[in-house]
């Protein structure tokens, strides 16, 4: 069923006393945690709310980077449930589940992403949370009224999911600013349906204080140990009649010449993907994207790179910086070395310093001239999946 992702990026930030979505952990903006979970997981679509004075800004970290799935940015509303409203109603009309997540929750995992999605296309309505650890107690006039039983409790926490019009449906029972909806829960029990619970995660925190973001550090600082590093090569003969792709630029050249190959050829994407996936031990490029499969026939190669990313990011990896060296006696390739270099750093949802493209010749002493070769050296890292 196809399933859409509303991340909820609105809130004012006033306990954490600066917009905590766009604030960087471990040298990321929040948000795209979130987003990068949910285009790893089986999600169709993403739709990113924002309120009105961070839509630029949010909009912009989005634009940075590409996406092999659909995003768009939803205006938020003065509620939380006003906000949440506002996306469901923008998500496309072959919606039939969507899930809510807070953007605020960066450490969400594609697992729980997943399970609560089929929950919810089965049972109607689905939430994750985990089991209370410590006693609650209700107070009344600061001494005890009540000990409720511990077994009995939950922490909700999101993504929370639900079949689209079954929950527009029970939204049109609330006003936006009705004080009992507490979560995107709270619409649906309160009118009647059932939802069910998922087995959560505890690291699955909530950025609310300072302090949360030193609790995030940590557990991101913890699920990584030493770094990976992966080199590949690759080589693709000059032919005429062929466009000449290199790191996602087409290269002019006064004698027509491009590169030979079942996709278009791009040798320095083709390093890089076989570096990335060496790193990882997952193969390389001909076991993933064999030549005798006619879906790759002329694909470009910076949509298998956003293939690899995911298999990387499904496998707990995410590249931390990558070298590419292009070797060819012809053509110049140095006025297009700066847009080769932010071509692969959006892919890689990277900033452009840690993307390297140089280019060499072989003072015609080698396959350089006949054709063009490319070597490639990433390093990965690892994090919490």
């Amino acid at each position: 069923m196809f399933t859409s992702a509303v991340i909820l990026a609105a809130g004012s930030g006033t306990r954490m006393g600066t917009d905590k979505v766009t604030a960087l952990l471990c040298g990321k903006p929040v948000l795209l945690y979130s987003v990068d979970a949910f285009i790893a997981s089986t999600v169709d679509e993403i739709i990113v709310c924002a309120a009105g004075a961070n839509l630029g800004r949010i909009t912009e970290i989005l634009s940075l980077h590409r996406y092999e799935k659909p995003i768009k940015v939803v205006k938020g509303g003065a509620t939380r449930f006003e906000s949440a409203l506002n996306c469901v109603r923008a998500c496309d009309e072959k919606c039939g589940v969507v899930l809510i997540h807070d953007a605020a929750r960066p450490l969400i995992t594609v697992p729980i992403i997943n399970a609560v999605a089929q929950s919810a296309e089965k049972n109607g309505a689905a939430f994750a949370a985990v089991r209370a650890k410590d006693s609650v107690k209700c107070c009344d006039g600061g001494f005890i009224a009540d000990t409720p039983d511990r077994s009995r409790l939950w922490l909700a926490q999101t993504p929370q999911g639900f079949l689209k019009d079954e929950y527009l449906k029970a939204a049109q029972n609330f006003d936006i600013n009705d004080e009992r909806i507490t979560d995107d829960c709270s619409v649906m029990t309160l009118s009647g349906y059932k939802a069910a619970v998922v087995e959560g995660d505890y690291r699955n925190i909530k950025l609310t204080t300072p302090e949360d973001f030193c609790t995030a550090k940590g557990f991101l600082e913890m699920d990584t140990p030493a770094v990976r590093m992966g080199h590949g090569y690759d080589v693709h003969r000059l032919v005429a009649g062929r466009r000449l792709i290199l790191c996602g630029e087409e290269i002019e050249n006064k004698e027509g010449l491009g590169l030979l190959g079942h996709s278009d050829a791009d040798v320095a994407v083709h390093a890089l993907m076989d570096a990335m996936l060496g790193a990882a031990a997952l193969g390389d490029i001909g076991r993933h994207f064999p030549d005798s499969d006619e879906k790759y026939k002329g694909i470009s190669s910076m949509k298998l790179l956003c293939e690899v990313v995911k298999r990387l990011f499904e496998k707990g990896f995410c590249v931390s910086n990558a070298d590419i060296t292009i070797v060819a006696e012809k053509p110049r390739l140095s006025p297009y070395i700066q847009k080769m270099r932010e071509n692969i750093a959006a892919v890689l949802k990277l900033s452009v310093d840690n993307i390297n493209v140089k280019a060499t010749t072989e003072e015609g002493l080698g396959l350089a001239g006949q054709g063009i070769a490319a070597h490639a050296v990433c390093v990965i890292k690892t994090r919490a999946l």
